[in-house]
C-alpha cells in the first residue's frame, strides 16, 4: 500500500470575506492494484442489490469503491428536470471498460471538463437568483468561465467578480463546495491574477 498526503480546507474568514484555505494534511492509505490483485478471484456466494456479494471481505471492499465511483460519476452528469431525472446535454453515463476508462480520474481530460461545466451551471443558476439584469448575469457567467478574460479585467471588476465568487461558495453547502472547489479556486486565481491589457 501507499500512503500520500490530502489536503484538508474549511471556510476562514480573511480580510473580512469568506474564502476556503488549506489547514492541514493528514496522511492517508491507499491500496495499490499489487495490493488488491490476491482478492479479485475471490468467490461470489449471493447478491444484494443487484450485484454479487463475495467471501472475502477485502473482496467486498472493493467492489463497493468501484460502486461508489460509479455512483459519483452517474450523478455528475445527471440533472433534475421538473419531476424527472435527465442526463446532461452531450454526457453519457459509461457502461462498458472503453467509457470508464476514457474519462480520466486525475487532473485534465473529460472528467475535469464536465466538473467546470457544473460549477458553471450552479454558478449561472446562483447569479440570477441575485437580482441581477440579464446583461450583467451573462457578464458574471461568461468571467467566471472564461478564465483568460477574467484576467484581464480592471481591478474593480475582478473585486466585483471576486466578491460574488466567495457569495457564490458560500451559499453552497459543503458537499457541493467539496465537489467544485477546484474550479471555484481556478477562478478565484484568475481574479487575483495582475494583468492588464492598458497598452492595447
Amino acid at each position: 500500500m501507499k500512503t500520500i498526503q490530502m489536503p484538508i480546507s474549511q471556510t476562514v474568514a480573511v480580510g473580512g470575506k469568506k474564502e476556503r484555505k488549506e489547514v492541514g494534511q493528514v496522511a492517508v492509505t491507499v491500496p495499490t492494484l499489487e495490493d488488491i490483485l490476491p482478492f479479485v478471484t475471490s468467490k461470489a456466494t449471493g447478491e444484494e442489490d443487484g450485484l454479487p456479494v463475495y467471501e472475502s471481505e477485502e473482496a467486498n471492499f472493493i467492489q463497493a469503491a468501484l460502486l461508489a465511483y460509479v455512483k459519483v460519476n452517474a450523478r455528475n452528469k445527471v440533472e433534475i428536470s421538473g419531476d424527472s431525472v435527465k442526463i446532461k446535454d452531450g454526457l453519457t453515463i459509461p457502461t462498458s471498460w472503453a467509457e470508464f476508462t476514457a474519462e480520466p480520474t486525475g487532473r485534465g481530460g473529460s472528467a475535469a471538463l464536465a466538473l467546470a461545466r457544473e460549477a458553471k451551471e450552479t454558478f449561472a443558476k446562483w447569479a440570477s437568483t441575485l437580482g441581477k439584469s440579464d446583461a450583467a448575469v451573462a457578464t458574471m457567467v461568461t468571467l467566471f468561465s472564461n478564465r483568460a478574460a477574467l484576467e484581464l479585467q480592471s481591478a474593480s471588476t475582478k473585486e466585483k467578480m471576486t466578491a460574488y465568487i466567495v457569495a457564490f461558495a458560500e451559499s453552497l453547502d459543503e458537499a457541493t463546495l467539496e465537489k467544485l472547489q477546484k474550479p471555484i479556486d481556478n477562478v478565484m486565481a484568475a481574479a487575483a491574477a495582475v494583468k492588464d491589457a492598458n497598452d492595447f
